[in-house]
């Protein structure tokens, strides 16, 4: 929609996407008169892979987020601190090479994006086993399992026939994808099934005396295990509750946070200015990379976080619409009435693109900061905050936000305040090109395919350790 004057479009006879802010306050918002889509469904595996995403049923949805809120309080979250920043701190000991004076082989930060995040989120077991490390799974499991996962259901879910291929799922049609299921998704499936069983038996070990001597990570998982029904004060989740909410958890932490973290190091990568304005904001704030942690210091650091909010905007986890439908009464969205039984949303990508920004495709971090000598005013980056929303809003709103913001900036920060890093020179991987056709030509645009949670691959990227 970006160039075109229009807020809307109709991407099939019963759906509307829109672009405006008002529009997704009116869609998303907490008493919206919508509930998800019946496409979501589509993402179960069977009947009993029900979770907090996957779930149409409004009540269900509460129940359940509900329980879930309970796995991201503070507590856990600065209890997840000192686990995020071993990892990052390991990831960063390998992007080198030698003895990290030069430059290193280039790394395509899809893939090295993927093996960090999926080893903070998907540490479940009592071993802590890690890509980075043991290479526990080949990671081709990982990208190509959960890109299979996530690709083919949202082929289906765009059907004209969803609603015929929703009444065929419990009728065979469910057992049939799953017997054609490719090899790397179902390696996926058990590594996550068995590392909840492994992680479950350490929990209830725990809590007998003698029977289990080493202390287990308060980590998100920990408390997922922990988390009581509020209605009857028992265990909230089953062991298939347990493996539909873990790997919920798994696929939109690693993805989305992975793909933030990829968006961030093309765009800083290809912008110097920013980056050496970006960098010098980091090592002056601190005297050492284990000062890095997440607190008031670190929140401190306003273009770090404008860097971070403006690769967001160029670069949503989820590119196209969370779908909404219409309830009994209708809607009205931007002043306009629709009935109930219409599907309606607002797309990642054209929000973050919206002409209202002025110049929606130039990465520039400083749209974010109040500032008089730029004449920024607080009016317009509220103004502008309100047409991107990276974590959504409202009742469907990302319950791990406050998680990924620090993996992200944790990562970013620390990254940056050891190592130098550079496109690797004449790599175009990632790049938009004049080949790929309409909407993809502008080579200093990120490119993401849509499969619900965005599709990439790289930018190419070299590190070496800084000069002090």
């Amino acid at each position: 929609m970006s160039g075109s004057g229009r807020t809307k479009i109709r991407v099939t006879p019963g759906a509307l996407v829109f672009q405006s802010a008002s529009a997704f306050r009116d869609i998303y918002g907490t008493k919206s008169n919508v509930q998800r889509s019946r496409s979501y469904e589509f993402w179960q595996r069977n009947e009993r892979d029900v979770n907090t995403l996957n779930t149409s049923d409004v009540a269900l949805h509460h129940k359940k987020r509900r329980i879930l809120n309970v796995v991201f309080t503070e507590r856990s979250i600065r209890a997840a601190a000192s686990f995020i920043q071993e990892h990052v701190d390991r990831w960063n000991e390998l992007l080198v090479d030698g003895d990290g004076q030069d430059w290193s082989k280039p790394k395509n930060l899809t893939e090295w994006s993927d093996y960090l995040i999926f080893d903070i989120l998907c540490d479940l077991d009592t071993q802590g086993h890690s890509f980075l490390s043991e290479i526990f799974i080949p990671g081709k499991i990982r990208q190509n399992g959960l890109i299979v996962s996530a690709d083919i259901p949202q082929k289906f879910t765009r059907s004209p026939f969803l609603g015929l291929l929703l009444w065929l799922k419990p009728r065979g049609l469910s057992k049939l994808l799953d017997i054609i299921t490719p090899a790397d998704t179902k390696a996926y499936y058990t590594f996550i099934e068995e590392s909840v069983a492994a992680r479950r038996k350490a929990e209830e070990s725990s809590k007998k005396p003698g029977q289990y001597s080493n202390p287990l990570r308060q980590d998100m998982f920990h408390f997922l295990f922990q988390a009581k029904d509020p209605d009857t004060g028992k265990p909230a989740y089953s062991q298939q509750e347990l493996f539909a909410e873990a790997n919920l958890l798994v696929i939109a932490g690693s993805d989305t946070t992975a793909i933030n973290l990829c968006g961030f190091f093309f765009y800083i990568s290809r912008n110097p200015r920013s980056y050496q304005k970006l960098i010098e904001e980091i090592r002056s704030n601190f005297n050492s990379a284990d000062e890095i942690v997440g607190g008031p210091k670190l929140s401190s650091c306003r273009y770090l976080r404008a860097c971070l909010d403006e690769s967001m905007r160029l670069t949503p986890a989820g590119p196209s619409e969370l779908s909404r439908t219409i309830l009994a009464g209708g809607l009205t969205i931007d002043g306009e009435h629709y009935p109930a039984g219409v599907v309606v949303g607002t797309s990642g990508w054209s929000s973050g693109r919206n002409d209202e920004y002025g110049d929606p495709f130039v990465y520039r971090p400083e749209r974010w900061l109040v500032d008089k000598t730029t004449g920024v005013t607080s009016e317009e980056v509220a103004r502008i905050s309100s047409l991107v929303h990276p974590f959504s809003a409202g009742w469907g709103n990302c319950v791990g936000q406050n998680l990924a913001i620090l993996e992200l900036l944790t990562t970013i920060a620390r990254t940056l305040y050891r190592l130098d890093v550079r496109a690797e020179p004449g790599s175009a991987l990632g790049e938009g090109a004049p080949e790929l056709g309409w909407g993809r030509r502008d080579r200093k645009q990120f490119q993401l395919d849509d499969a619900y949670v965005a599709l990439r691959d790289g930018p190419m990227i070299q590190f070496k350790k800084r000069k002090i």
